[in-house]
């Protein structure tokens, strides 16, 4: 398991930074590229495994964001501490698309808030901080409890407006079919800019049973003040350079649309498909199925 030691020094008002980036090697990552990868590896086989076992869970929306999730957390910029959960010079993730909450749990075990046996052992279980939706928990890494999509991008938001941390929260692209949602586009303008907010869009293009098509929200959001960044969501480079064009940016809210794939890494004859939401393997063939695809990106 990775284990992270902090020695943490202010370098400036906003930035933090800690002993261990690797930034020298790869000048964007604590840790080296391949690693990176191999990670992605492991995540997709840990949510493949889980959601199997409990025979429950969205794990078609969860592997489309798992580059999205590991590079944001990831980058050198990025500032957390597993062992205080509540630490005040922490960047915070809030995630709107409350269903892919199984990444959220396996991200923050890689990053040591707990470990990956805690997840698989209390996935979807009573009296456990692992439901079906994040409730919120700061020790476990988590910044706000979800469950009706939209409500936590205002919650996003308007911490954004109280403190000087970066603030991210990843949404899903259907969430935008809803006004709650599409209002918030004009929060920059009606409120004020939150230079240190990013709303990341998983731009699947799959909501439960329907095809999903976000329309001009790119146009509409720089009428309303915001920066606007289009980005491959499984390009770990790409989303490097995405982030750091965001939260270098003291100006303007961002906004990060990452076009992605539902179901990525899994079985090859779902990605993409209606059909799969909420649905993981049924089946030990299914299951070979996903491991089989997984296995096949691996080598490529």
């Amino acid at each position: 398991m990775f284990v992270i030691t902090w020695c943490i020094v202010i370098v400036n008002k906003f930035k933090l930074l800690d002993k261990n980036l690797s930034s020298k090697e790869n000048g964007m990552f604590r840790i080296k590229l391949e690693e990176l990868q191999e990670r992605a590896y492991r995540i997709r086989r840990y949510l493949i495994d889980l959601m199997y076992r409990s025979g429950s869970g969205h794990l078609d929306t969860s592997l489309s964001l798992v580059e999205v999730w590991l590079s944001l957390v990831n980058a050198d910029f990025f500032q957390f501490d597993p062992h205080n959960g509540s630490w005040e010079g922490r960047d915070r993730v809030f995630l709107s698309e409350g269903h892919a909450c199984p990444l959220q749990y396996l991200i923050n075990a890689d990053l040591g808030y707990y470990t990956f046996e805690d997840v698989f052992e209390g996935f979807r279980k009573p009296h456990t901080p692992f439901q079906g939706h994040t409730q919120r928990s700061l020790a476990h890494g988590f910044e706000n409890s979800n469950g009706s999509l939209g409500i936590s991008l205002w919650q996003a938001y308007g911490h954004a407006l109280a403190t000087d941390r970066l603030v991210f929260c990843i949404a899903g692209d259907g969430e935008f079919e809803e006004p709650i949602s599409q209002g918030l586009l004009s929060a920059p303008l009606h409120l004020r800019q939150a230079p240190n907010f990013t709303l990341i869009i998983n731009n699947n293009k799959l909501a439960q049973d329907a095809a999903v098509d976000i329309g001009p929200i790119g146009e509409v959001a720089q009428l309303y003040g915001w920066q606007v960044l289009w980005v491959d969501g499984h390009d770990f480079t790409a989303l490097y350079k995405a982030y750091r064009e965001a939260v270098d940016d003291w100006e303007h809210s961002s906004l990060l649309i990452c076009e992605t794939v539902k179901g990525m890494g899994g079985d090859p004859a779902n990605e993409g498909k209606l059909g799969f939401h909420g649905r993981p393997p049924q089946s030990e063939e299914e299951y070979k199925a996903y491991i089989a695809g997984l296995e096949a990106t691996r080598r490529s």
